[in-house]
């Protein structure tokens, strides 16, 4: 059978199955699962839990052979996992970012809408989940010739750390060749480095007993809150410095004057269009007679280091031709007793360090009465974009698409960069819920929507690319064969 019929086979399969593939998404989307600290039947909580055992089951229910690694994560396979024949990976996951504010509709009771189904997973990642099971289906159904196995892993820690990720890395081989569908297609061939850090004050606040903002590591802060000891004077002027400001509310409340500020949340590694509540807020106070000279000095410069997002002010700005500018953002506020605490997530170019961030970065905040706290890294992802692999999926994205579209690099991290010869591959189309308002619709938003179409175009993409990968699977096992027998 040649691809053009092949092609018109998963088409017909696909849309057989369309209401399937949907309402499928919308159970899964159903379940909060936001992945908290939880014990040691059920590492990343109950929901988390709940989601990977709808997930297998529906995997189970398609003939495929599923585990469950502790509530860690999750596998389906088609063949077996130990096999000379080779082995090809699709890495989703489970785990949602926070609800956050604003949302126009309920965030775990999906809607289909001008095609596109709202809620939060419904592109971060539940699609992914969707796409790769109904992918392997497609094979199984239409009992297209395959040598290599598949694997499905679901996740259940992607948002929170990737721990998941990791201690599968450590109990399994890795497959021969993997795809991460949790971006847009075509290929991801580098990711940035993901450098997390916390800033603290030296000193610590005199009149204000809390500052606090953001929800998780790898979104830009929505709304922020300061907390003030009473006192008429400043209540007054801040009151009047708020006038008729929407991002900004003053109120009395439990013997303390409460400032709110209002951003525009979305994802760290892709801020623009976004502001951050804790630079509103800083910003702000630093301007108030009223507050304590040295809380202002410390709002000052919390402003100044939250106030661009390539990191000029921190004096860490970088980059490089592959991948670009540095992103630098403010994500969580919040107090060690009186002292403040800022988390930065710093998105780094391909041929940046670590080491040339912490030295430019100590320049700058210890003359500013700040200090490094805590630091983790996730050093970058890099595959050159002429590598066969990605040019292998090139080919095929071209070739059920006709679209011309390049390869690229992104400002975030998949679980790409814990695997061995992965790549981030689709799971959507780019396109974008137009009828929502400004800050609505992407990922890690509120009212999160991908667009149905592009899912289902992406279950066609990866059963050609199966067939693609397995192909060079058995080449690579011919000439190693041939080179042995030599």
């Amino acid at each position: 059978m040649d691809k053009q019929e092949l092609m018109k086979q998963v088409e017909q399969y696909i849309n057989q199955n369309r209401d399937a593939i949907v309402e499928d998404l919308k159970t899964l989307v159903r379940i909060p699962s936001i992945s908290v600290d939880g014990d040691e039947e059920k590492p990343f909580g109950e929901e988390c839990a709940r989601a990977l055992d709808q997930a297998l089951s529906m995997a189970k229910e398609r003939g495929f052979y599923v585990n469950n690694h502790d509530y860690w994560y999750g596998t389906a396979l088609y063949g077996c996992e130990k096999n000379d024949n080779g082995l090809i990976g699709i890495f989703s996951h489970l785990d949602v970012v926070e609800v956050g504010d604003n949302w126009i509709y309920e965030p775990f009771e999906p809607i289909e809408k001008e095609g596109f189904l709202i809620g939060r997973g419904a592109g971060d990642n539940k699609s992914g989940a969707v796409v790769g099971m109904y992918a392997m289906q497609a094979v199984k159904e239409l009992n297209i010739p395959l040598r290599s196995n598949l694997m499905l892993y679901f996740g259940c820690n992607e948002e929170k750390g990737m721990k998941d990720i990791e201690r599968f890395a450590k109990e399994h081989l890795m497959p021969d060749y993997s795809m991460v569908p949790d971006l847009f297609f075509p290929v991801c061939y580098g990711e940035k480095g993901n450098l997390k850090l916390s800033l603290q004050a030296k000193n610590g606040f005199v009149q204000i007993a809390d500052f606090s903002g953001g929800k998780a590591e790898n979104m830009i802060p929505e709304k922020a809150e300061a907390r003030i000891c009473r006192c008429p004077r400043f209540y007054e002027q801040a009151v009047k410095a708020a006038g008729s400001r929407a991002d900004i509310a003053v109120e009395e409340a439990d013997d303390m004057i409460i400032v709110t500020a209002h951003g525009t949340g979305g994802h760290s590694s892709m801020p623009d269009g976004t502001i951050n509540a804790i630079w509103v807020l800083a910003d702000f106070l630093k301007d108030l007679e009223a507050l304590d000279p040295s809380d202002r000095d410390i709002c000052a410069s919390i402003a100044e280091f939250t106030g661009d997002y390539e990191g000029k002010k921190l004096g860490i700005d970088w980059s490089d031709k592959p991948s670009g500018k540095l992103v630098c953002a403010a994500v969580k506020a919040k107090m060690d007793g009186t002292l403040p605490e800022i988390l930065f997530n710093i998105r780094y170019p391909v041929t940046d360090y670590r080491e040339r961030i912490e030295t430019e970065l100590l320049k700058v905040i210890t003359d500013k009465g700040f200090v490094v706290k805590d630091i983790t890294n996730n050093g970058p992802l890099y595959l050159a974009k002429d590598d066969p692999y990605v040019q292998t999926l090139m080919k095929v994205y071209h070739e059920v698409t006709g679209l011309d579209r390049e390869a690229y690099v992104i400002d975030g991290g998949t679980y790409a960069r814990k695997l061995k010869r992965a790549v981030g591959y689709g799971g959507g189309n780019g396109t974008h819920a137009d009828f929502l308002p400004p800050g609505h619709g992407a990922v890690h938003q509120p009212d999160e929507a991908r667009n149905i179409q592009g899912i289902l175009d992406a279950i066609k993409i990866y059963v050609m690319s199966i067939l693609a990968i397995d192909e060079m699977i058995q080449a690579e096992r011919d000439e190693n064969s041939g080179e042995q027998i030599r």
